[in-house]
């Protein structure tokens, strides 16, 4: 009786009971992916809306960036807030041109002469204007060699224009 019943696990039960591992282990693999799966589904919705939130946003910051042609006004604009905040401009440097994907960045570096108040007055107003500009590289010194003239700014203004793709 034992030789049989170890004859028929040898021969029948043993291939079935690898096999019923081998089932429960993928068993146990599929509800693990089904959960991730519900999960995903259930908040589907919420993903969607987050998705058109960020697109939204997207959308709204890239309609700020100006278009290649208004480049021209942006610098007169900026020009424009160093005078009337009592700085004099003395020179505009355009720098190389880096292109990001759907936008790109184009540093200029400005030289302005003035007081430490008309510098914060011009930066302030130039990141309140309708466009992207951003202030990077900054240097502040005295303009002559008494200290009583008025102070030097070197700036790198980044402006960002969009180049129609995304």
């Amino acid at each position: 009786c034992g030789i049989t019943i170890f004859l028929g696990y040898l021969l029948n039960w043993s291939d079935k009971i690898v096999s019923l591992s081998t089932a429960q282990d993928k068993e146990a693999a599929i509800r693990i992916l089904f959960s991730d799966t519900q999960r995903q589904v259930a908040n589907l919705e919420t993903y969607k809306s987050e998705v058109k939130e960020v697109e939204k946003n997207l959308n709204k910051l890239t309609e700020e960036l100006p278009s290649k042609n208004e480049q021209a006004g942006l610098l007169e604009d900026i020009s424009q807030e160093a005078v009337s905040n009592g700085l004099q401009l003395v020179t505009i440097r355009p720098g190389k041109q880096e292109n990001k994907g759907f936008y790109q960045e184009n540093p200029i570096e400005l030289t302005v002469t003035g007081n430490a108040n008309g510098f914060g007055a011009f930066v302030s107003k130039v990141s309140n204007m309708n466009r992207i500009v951003t202030f990077h590289e900054f240097s502040i010194t005295k303009n002559d060699t008494g200290g009583k003239g008025p102070l030097m700014m070197v700036v790198v203004a980044k402006t960002y224009w969009a180049t129609g793709k995304r």
